[in-house]
Parts: structure tokens; C-alpha cells; sequence
């Protein structure tokens, strides 16, 4: 219409392209004996026109298309009517009244494709900077698994859809920056869906195999930057659990957050005895997300198993693994079981000068708050800093994994979660002083376990496959009854194509003739023998997050070399000094 000032918003052209699609397929009906009412769809082509205005005409005119034109001069009559044959044109046709059903049934889907792109749109201009506002939405998820499930949905087509156009793009440059934009859309999401989702972040953000370095270079914000809330919310939360105004618990206390993280933020105080402490506060409803959450990823590890998904011929892999994951993440919003973890830790490590492990303070921990020693440090994902500092950085590496294998082998108690935001270097110790903060999350490995751990790392340093079959018998990861001839054979495989080595590998001795030419099982034939204990699943978790850790301050570290030193000290710690150096003599003996 001439003079008319066309509509701006988007939602006026993604309302015209579908009414182009639409109307001409409804008015090919006409050629059948049916023509289609404009009526009943006009509310569905242009919603913001007023009421009497020509409402297709209108939408048309954002979307030109010959098509549309057509098919709108086509569909022009009021009503639906039928002209039963034998009857001429002159004679009045009967009104059957099928015309809005019919348009219903077909514009239904379109409202459906309308909404769920409003959603998306809208979804993608929401602030998470807000921790008060993004505290309220995550406690309104708990009462609506539907509208979180729908936010889910949502934020994957807004991540998916600036993905898809990166890998489409042509110019490397343009690529990059579109993985970028999906990467901060990302960590928008995950924030939005709340801390469950912000966890899952933390740990991809720690495997740059797995994605590429723009996605890991936004994810890593999700280690300790994650929005706060406000100081007043945490006094509150603190007055009300600890049972006392504030200022009868500490002589100060700092408003302002060192530090927030997925479940709950970090404020500085001075007790009333002149200590310097961290008070770790927990964000409000976590049980009730982790509820809601946790009910869903067991659907799909049943679904899982019921699929045999991931780990072949196990019935019940996945839902173990899961039971127990569960069971360590519950315990995580459990500030008392953090506490006692700590405690041990701290005990663990009490005669090692190179690790630091802040005290606890009983006294004013509960399970939603946890009060330690302020242990201050430089981020260990900081290099630059770190560097200027005089920080040994190969040696903070070599260090973090000989803390985790005397975890894993010697104390058979670890951490599960050693990312960055996690951990800190004290660069007033000479090269550096790990600090670790965060327990929640901890494993126990039985005395078998731990030596078989032990086994591996050995067995992958000698290239001996039958050692590694032995000890993956005392890991649990054999089935009873399995063939162990067809998992060595396998495992010699692995060893001789270069799939399993370390930079420590060494053959102590060479194959014959026919264990060069020997053929291989096939995968499937192998895996019906193996399981996986749920406690190793948490091994497995924690080194991929250590050697993301490892790359970051050494390129050229690797776990099993950084450790294969310490192995011989640790076999003599467990009673199996003897054992252990006669194997290895006989190995060098026979080689």
C-alpha cells in the first residue's frame, strides 16, 4: 500500500516467508472443487497490524515472491465451499464449513515453527551478568522441568546455528571469529541453564582434543567466572545458617567476592580471633537443579545400557558409573563431607613443602557454608603472570602429576575435578607451590586398585602386555571368565601400531617372528570381556583434566613420563620393593 510505513521487526519477514510457503500450497486446494479462506490465517501472517487492514497484502509485500502473488490472488474467497457435480456455475454451492480445519491442521505447524524461533531469538539476548537474576531463573527451572528442557533445546539451536556457520565458511579468518561467537554463545547458555550445565563446561574446557582452541579459550571463563551474587544474599545466606548476625562471626567481612564458581561464591573475613579466612557460601535450590538434572542424565544412561552405548556386552556400565557419579555430586553441595575431605587432604600432604592445602575451621562450617585458611595464589591457568613471578613452570607440571599419582597409588584417595579454577601457585616457595582448593569432589580407590594402577603405568613403560592384563585384572575392568589371551593379544597390538606409548616407553625385550605378524582380535571380540568400574570412570575424568592442566604449563608434558620416575619409591612404600626390581631385572635380562 503506497505511503504505508512497512513493518520493521524480523518477525514481520519470518511471518512473510512463511506465508509465502504457505498460501500458495493451501490455494492449489481451489483446483480441486476448494477454495481457501484468508480469514482464519491472517492472524497467523501479520499479528502487529491493527484489526480490518489488509493483513496478507501486508506480510506479501516484506517477502516478494511471485509464488505468494499467485497464490494470494488464488485464495481470495471468504469461505470454503464445494460445487457437488452435475451442478453449473450459475446454480448456489453449498457451504461445507471445512475451511478453517483444513487451514488449522496446516498453519498449525507454521505457529509451532513461529514460536519455537521466537523462543530462540529471544533466548539469545537474555544477560547472565546479573548472579541475582541468573540465581532467580535457576530456582524457577526447579519448579518447571519443562521450560528448562525448552531453554536446553533452545540454547543448543542458538550454539548449533553460529557452529554451522562457522564450518561453512570459507575465509579462515571469518571462521574463526564465528567459532568464537559460538563459543561465548556457549558459555551463555550453560550459565543460563545453571550449575550443572556450567560443570559439564569446566570439564570441556579442559580437553582441547576434543574441541577446538576458541571454544576452550570461552569455556575456560566458566572456571572462576561464573556471576556472583550480591554480598547482601550472602550475608543473609550466612546469618541464616550459621545462626548469628555477622558481625558476632567476624570482626570484617568482605562483601565483595574473591571468587564465584558454579555452586557457590568466596568472600574474605577476619575471625574474631584476628584469622584471615575464605568462607565459601552455596548458592540457593542447588538440590532441587540437581534433582531435576540428575533425573534426566539417568534416563539416558538407562538408555544407554539398554542400547549397549560406549562400553559393549556391560548391562549396567553406564548406570553404575552414573550411580556413583551422582552420589560424588551430591556430596559436592554437601559442605560437611567437603569439609572432611579437606581435612584429609591436608593431612595427606602435611610433609609435602611443594603442595598447600588450606585448614578448615569446624567451628563455622556447616552444610551450606565452608570456612578455611585464606591461602592466596596466582591462577595456575595465568602464565604470564606466573612467569614474572619466577615460577617453574615444567616443574609445577612434573609436580601437579606425581601429586596425582601418589593419590591414585599411595594414599588410594583423589581428587576428581583438578581444573584450572581449582588450583592456584603460591610464587613465594622457590619455583613455585601447588595450592589446591576445592574438594568437593573426591574418590576412594581400593588397595587393589591402587596397585593396579601402579601395574599399568609400569606395564605401559616396558611395553609388557601380559603385566597390563594382570593388572587390569586387579582394577576390575576384567569380566569373570574373559579370555586373557584375546585381551593381551589385543593390548600387544595397541603397543607394537604406537596407539598406547609414552615418551618412557621402552621394549625390554623384542617379538618374535610371530608375535610380529600376529593378527589382532577384533574390537568387539575384545570388549565383551572388559568392564568398567565406576571408581576408574572417575580416574579416567581426573587425568583428562590434569593433562589439560599439564599441556598448559609444559607443551611436551605427558602424565605416564612425568610419573615413571617415582614408580620404583612407590613399589617400595607398598611392600613390593623386591617383587618389583627382581621383575624388571628379569625383563633386562631376557630383552
Amino acid at each position: 500500500q503506497p505511503g504505508r510505513q512497512q513493518p520493521r521487526s524480523r518477525w514481520a519477514v519470518v511471518a512473510a516467508a512463511v506465508g509465502s510457503v504457505a498460501f500458495p500450497l493451501l490455494a492449489r486446494l481451489d483446483a480441486t472443487g476448494f477454495a481457501v479462506a484468508s480469514a482464519p490465517c491472517a492472524p497467523l501472517a501479520a499479528p502487529w497490524q491493527a484489526p480490518g487492514a489488509p493483513l496478507l497484502r501486508q506480510a506479501h509485500t516484506d517477502v516478494p515472491s511471485a509464488g505468494a502473488a499467485a497464490g494470494w490472488r488464488r485464495a481470495r474467497l471468504t469461505h470454503v465451499e464445494r460445487r457437488p457435480r452435475g451442478i453449473s456455475r450459475d446454480q448456489p454451492r453449498t457451504r461445507l464449513g471445512v475451511g478453517p480445519i483444513l487451514l488449522t491442521c496446516l498453519a498449525l505447524p507454521n505457529l509451532g515453527l513461529l514460536l519455537s524461533a521466537l523462543l530462540v531469538w529471544r533466548g539469545a539476548n537474555v544477560d547472565v551478568s546479573d548472579g541475582d537474576a541468573m540465581q532467580a531463573s535457576w530456582a524457577s527451572y526447579a519448579k518447571r522441568p519443562t521450560a528448562r528442557m525448552m531453554a536446553l533445546m533452545a540454547g543448543a539451536a542458538r550454539v548449533g546455528f553460529v557452529a554451522l556457520r562457522a564450518r561453512l565458511a570459507k575465509d579462515e579468518t571469518k571462521k574463526k571469529a564465528l567459532h568464537t561467537r559460538a563459543g561465548k554463545q556457549a558459555v551463555k547458555e550453560l550459565i543460563r541453564l545453571g550449575p550443572t550445565y556450567v560443570k559439564l563446561g569446566q570439564i570441556i574446557s579442559c580437553r582441547p582434543d576434543l574441541v577446538r582452541d576458541e571454544y576452550v579459550e570461552e569455556l575456560k571463563s566458566l572456571q572462576d567466572a561464573v556471576p556472583s551474587f550480591s554480598g547482601k544474599r550472602a550475608v543473609k545466606i550466612l546469618e541464616e545458617e550459621l545462626g548469628k548476625p555477622v558481625n558476632e562471626l567476624f570482626s570484617e567481612f568482605s562483601e565483595k567476592p574473591l571468587a564465584a564458581a558454579s555452586l557457590g561464591q568466596v568472600h574474605k573475613a577476619v575471625t574474631l580471633d584476628g584469622r584471615v579466612v575464605a568462607i565459601k557460601v552455596q548458592r540457593d535450590k542447588l538440590k532441587e537443579m540437581y534433582d531435576l538434572d540428575l533425573a534426566q542424565f539417568d534416563k539416558v544412561a538407562g538408555l544407554l545400557d539398554k542400547f549397549n552405548i560406549g562400553i559393549e556386552g556391560a548391562q549396567k556400565g553406564w548406570t553404575e558409573i552414573f550411580k556413583e557419579a551422582k552420589g560424588i555430586l551430591y556430596r559436592e553441595i554437601d559442605y560437611k563431607a567437603e569439609a572432611e575431605n579437606t581435612q584429609r587432604f591436608c593431612k595427606n600432604f602435611e610433609k609435602f613443602p611443594w603442595i598447600k592445602v588450606p585448614a578448615v575451621l569446624p567451628e563455622l562450617t556447616n552444610t551450606h557454608v565452608l570456612t578455611m585458611e585464606y591461602c592466596p595464589g596466582t591462577k595456575i591457568s595465568d602464565l604470564v603472570a606466573l612467569r614474572k613471578e619466577g615460577a617453574d613452570l615444567e616443574m609445577l607440571s612434573r609436580n601437579l602429576a606425581q601429586a596425582y599419582l601418589m593419590q591414585f597409588c599411595s594414599m588410594g584417595f583423589f581428587n576428581t575435578d583438578p581444573h584450572p579454577g581449582n588450583l592456584a601457585v603460591d610464587t613465594t616457595y622457590p619455583g613455585g607451590r601447588l595450592i589446591f582448593y576445592d574438594f568437593g569432589q573426591a574418590c576412594e580407590l581400593s588397595d587393589s586398585q591402587c596397585d593396579g594402577i601402579l601395574q599399568v603405568i609400569q606395564s605401559i613403560v616396558d611395553f609388557d602386555a601380559k603385566a597390563c592384563v594382570e593388572a587390569m585384572d586387579k582394577l576390575g575392568a576384567l569380566k569373570e571368565g574373559a579370555d586373557r589371551s584375546v585381551v593381551e593379544r589385543t593390548i600387544e597390538n595397541n603397543f607394537k601400531t604406537g596407539k598406547v606409548k609414552s615418551k618412557a616407553s621402552r621394549r625390554k625385550r623384542e617379538l618374535t617372528e610371530e608375535e610380529k605378524n600376529m593378527k589382532p582380535p577384533s574390537q568387539a571380540e575384545t570388549m565383551k570381556y572388559l568392564q568398567l568400574p565406576p571408581a576408574l570412570a572417575f580416574v579416567a575424568r581426573a587425568v583428562t583434566q590434569l593433562s589439560g592442566v599439564g599441556v598448559m604449563l609444559d607443551p611436551e608434558w605427558e602424565f605416564i613420563e612425568s610419573v615413571a620416575p617415582k614408580v620404583p619409591e612407590l613399589q617400595m612404600q607398598r611392600g613390593k620393593g623386591l617383587d618389583y626390581l627382581a621383575g624388571q631385572f628379569f625383563k633386562s635380562w631376557t630383552r
